[in-house]
């Protein structure tokens, strides 16, 4: 078992992340209609532009879990709230991370929506898949680098009773800004827009197993009280 706790940055490029534009339209709010002829091509033209302007940059560590009833010790910071110590229940071991599209894409959102707010529309839909695809890539690569540990679904800040003030300690402990160029405003906002504080737990499973399990976020949904989430949709 690994005990290291440095932190590490990695760079995915554009075309590694997937961003379906069926998606995208959900986060557009278009459920199961079907985009007209005008619309699919306002979609692929924001997907192109994002996809130019992104910086898929993350940085993370491993860090070893202590659980108490209602307060999780990660070693460099401990968090209070029920809901993440049960979420990370028969965990020994965590990876923390922080995952942005880059400060690009949101210059790109904010010029459109001066020069065409229907494109800065779709633009901010296409950032949403696009950091969640990139999450999900980036736990798959994980999990390829764990065999014999099952990963459970990621858990943020904001997520049950974990309070969004979590945010502060895990970017820290990241060093998110120098590592990679996310920073948080006074109301626990992460600029850019289009990034992603986690938690991901690790329980040691089968060593022999041939292939990682690996959860994203959405196989989280049965256990998530948040009841307007566009996945429920």
């Amino acid at each position: 078992m690994r005990h290291s706790s440095a932190v590490k940055t990695v760079f995915h490029k554009s075309s590694d992340v997937e961003i379906p534009l069926k998606e995208v339209g959900r986060y557009m709010g278009l459920g199961r209609s079907q985009p007209d002829a005008q619309l699919v091509g306002l979609m692929e033209r924001a997907l192109a532009d994002f996809q130019r302007a992104a910086n898929y940059t993350a940085c993370f560590m491993e860090v070893p879990v202590s659980i108490t009833e209602a307060k999780t010790d990660f070693g460099t910071f401990c968090v209070e709230g029920k809901s993440l110590a049960k979420h990370l229940a028969g965990c020994d071991r965590a990876i923390l991370f922080a995952a942005t599209t880059g400060i690009e894409t949101e210059r790109q959102r904010k010029r459109a929506f001066v020069t065409s707010p229907s494109l800065a529309l779709v633009l901010d839909a296409v950032g949403t898949v696009a950091i969640e695809s990139f999450c999900d890539l980036l736990c798959r690569e994980w999990a390829e680098e764990h065999p014999g540990q099952t990963f459970r679904s990621r858990f943020s800040p904001g997520y049950g009773d974990l309070p969004l003030n979590a945010q502060k300690p895990l970017l820290d402990a990241l060093h998110a800004n120098q590592n990679a160029g996310i920073s948080l405003t006074d109301a626990l906002l992460m600029i850019p827009q289009k990034s992603v504080s986690a938690i991901i737990g690790m329980e040691q499973t089968d060593h022999t197993a041939e292939k990682p399990a690996v959860c994203s976020k959405r196989d989280h949904c049965p256990t998530c009280g948040q009841q307007d989430c566009t996945f429920r949709l």
